[in-house]
């Protein structure tokens, strides 16, 4: 196999760089996929296990029809396989494949006309369209929704095995798509070193407070603890937890619209900071999700 050298698109991440389909020693990585994978099934690279798919071959021709999917896909070193992305993938700028439409409304003839050997998706596609794809020999690759820090390394685990399966690296045979996956974590954990939150909450664009179970708290609590111990998002009414020392908010929000909440406007007559950032970080998890903590250390700084 080609060697491939996996580059991080965001700078904030770049100090845990990794390599791309073949390398080095790996420091163990713990499993996080295929933990059913025999000795004999990690002696080869294919066929490979993809979100429950197999998959019999190294990925050359590619279709994301998710952003966060095309953004790791790029960051991966694996931006010249892609030939068509969804409407909404914007990133990196440089892309210069076709437009296809999106999960709910995918351009089927077009991807069928281009033939690649995956389809990669986090919103599944309609049964019918499954089939069609799954009839010409295109893999429907249903990715995880990154809910945790582990969801998050997951997304990376599942897109690196797409390309470079069960492949093995140092004398105890680790799999590189754990190491990789690994790195990332690594790489986002250590964009949170030096950003202190304390008790805090995070405020979506629609006025809503992330509980504990989603992914802006699982990122967020890297710095600090969220306040709000309950699941789901929930009114700001209805929150019940401890006084946050800040308040986290899409910065779709103005100023006005968090102040005219009077639970809000309260927390900030007690001494909450409110702080801005963009929602991107946690709509698409990749390597861009560790710039939310440069733009927390920049305002929890002043």
């Amino acid at each position: 196999m080609k060697r491939i050298t996996v580059v991080l698109i965001s700078a904030l991440a770049a100090g845990a760089l990794f390599s791309g389909c073949e390398g080095g020693e790996s420091s163990s990585p713990s499993e996080i996929i295929g933990s059913d994978v025999s000795q004999a099934e990690e002696n080869r690279a294919f066929p490979a296990s993809v979100c429950g798919v197999e998959v019999g071959n190294a990925v050359e021709k590619a279709v994301s029809l998710s952003p966060a999917a095309t953004e790791i896909i790029c960051e991966l070193g694996f931006s010249d396989r892609l030939v068509g992305v969804s409407d909404y993938c914007d990133y990196p700028d440089n892309l210069s494949v076709p437009k296809l439409g999106s999960p709910e409304n995918p351009n089927i003839d077009e991807i069928m006309r281009l033939m690649p050997d995956a389809v990669f998706t986090i919103s599944p596609l309609s049964e019918r369209e499954t089939y069609m794809l799954n009839q010409a020999n295109i893999k429907v690759l249903e990715l995880p929704v990154a809910t945790s820090i582990q969801g998050y390394s997951d997304l990376y685990a599942e897109i690196s095995t797409a390309f470079c399966g069960y492949e093995t690296i140092g004398e105890k045979g680790g799999r590189k798509s754990v190491q990789i996956a690994n790195d990332a974590r690594k790489a986002l954990e250590k964009s949170a070193e030096d950003v202190a939150l304390g008790k805090f909450i995070y405020v979506t664009g629609k006025l809503t407070i992330a509980g504990a179970d989603t992914f802006e708290s699982s990122i967020l609590s890297l710095a600090g603890e969220n306040a709000c111990t309950e699941n789901g998002y929930l009114s700001a009414e209805a929150f019940s937890g401890d006084a946050p020392e800040f308040i986290i908010a899409d910065n779709a929000l103005s100023e006005g619209e968090i102040s005219s909440n009077s639970t809000l406007k309260a927390m900030i007559a007690d001494g909450a900071k409110v702080c801005y950032v963009k929602s991107r970080a946690f709509e698409r998890p990749s390597a861009r999700t560790a710039e939310v903590f440069a733009e927390l250390r920049d305002a929890t700084s002043e």
